[in-house]
């Protein structure tokens, strides 16, 4: 299944997961009516592409040097600078090969300081036939690396589809992440929410 990242977000909002608040935009003028809505004044300007590595990405039509698919605003200026670079250019990834794809639609958010970055995802074992959850304490842009460099930071974590998600595996992850406490607690809930 292709989601865009808003589309996922959304999902785990209607699901009581907290998310920075966002708005999609398939123009620039509705990019910078979406930073307006937002608290700012942080922005983030998120390309909105079915392909991973979009903040490392690098546009075809821009100069080398320019940022890529993740852009950090400080102002509605540059929320609008950073939507008039993207949309309707074609950023390249890892995983889009060199053909690129084209941006028609970007995802304001409001920016966070982020104290900890963390990586999770419930994926489908089609080896085991299981939802599988990996979880690393190694969260941001590049878990592909440290899959391939530093393998053990990365937890499994299998959930027979028989008995479902148990409170057993919101400790493991948990446990996994390094949290205790009451973020160990928050952790255990996020992944008790339906699904």
């Amino acid at each position: 299944m292709n989601i865009h990242e808003y589309q996922a977000k959304e999902l785990l909002a209607k699901y009581g997961v907290a998310v920075p608040k966002g708005i999609a935009a398939m123009s620039v003028e509705e990019a910078v009516e979406a930073a307006k809505q937002l608290p700012g004044p942080l922005y983030v300007v998120k390309a909105q592409i079915h392909a991973g590595g979009r903040g490392k990405g690098k546009f075809k039509e821009l100069p080398a040097d320019a940022k890529g698919g993740v852009r950090l605003a400080k102002s509605l200026d540059e929320v609008r600078a950073h939507a008039t670079d993207m949309l309707g250019n074609t950023l390249v990834t890892i995983q889009t090969g060199e053909a690129g794809k084209q941006v028609n639609r970007l995802y304001i958010t409001d920016g966070v300081d982020i104290g900890k970055e963390f990586y999770l995802a419930l994926l489908v074992d089609r080896a085991s036939s299981r939802i599988a959850i990996v979880a690393s304490t190694e969260g941001g842009m590049d878990i592909e690396t440290v899959a391939h460099d530093t393998p053990e930071k990365i937890h499994t974590i299998t959930v027979d589809p028989a008995t479902g998600l148990q409170p057993h595996h919101g400790r493991a992850v948990a446990n996994a992440l390094g949290l205790s406490g009451d973020l160990a607690k928050q952790c255990q809930k996020i992944l008790q929410r339906p699904l």
